[in-house]
């Protein structure tokens, strides 16, 4: 039902004012009255709310659309990047990510080249020197850093 405006109620008459005698008869005929205040907003039940439908009856379908109904609103709540925040962030992941490529590149050519020494017969002793030299950096690290972790 569609709400209506209705003209200004002289309270002491609970009858319609009229703006001018002549009209009295069409403003107490376009009043209609109701015995209960109109309901707000927030007591205004959504459509389909409580009913019987299939959704409502069957307990796995009732829970998978409240789920997406849930999905709905919180969507609704996202603050989404401006174009120049997405640029941004894109830009510094794709550098990150070219950065640890590199880096492990480097890493993997360098334990390649290292276990090759380790295994030739006449190598021993520079492979032996870079594990004693790598062993040295890694413990000195530790030592210098452990307390400002």
């Amino acid at each position: 039902m569609a709400r209506t405006r209705t003209r200004p109620v002289d309270k002491e008459q609970k009858a319609p004012v009229a703006r001018n005698n002549n009209h009295a008869d069409e403003v107490e005929s376009a009043v209609v009255r109701k015995d209960r205040p109109t309901p707000k907003a927030s007591e205004v039940k959504a459509r389909g709310a409580g009913s019987t439908g299939l959704i409502n009856r069957i307990p796995v379908v009732r829970s998978i659309w409240a789920y997406f109904r849930g999905v709905a609103s919180e969507m609704k709540k996202v603050t989404w990047p401006s174009r120049e925040e997405t640029t941004h962030l894109t830009t510094v992941v794709l550098a990150v990510t070219v950065a640890f490529a590199i880096g492990l590149g480097l890493l993997s050519g360098f334990f390649g080249w290292w276990f090759q020494q380790a295994f030739h017969a006449d190598s021993e002793d520079t492979f032996l020197i870079i594990a004693a030299v790598v062993a040295v950096v890694v413990g000195g690290s530790y030592v210098a850093l452990r307390h400002r972790i």
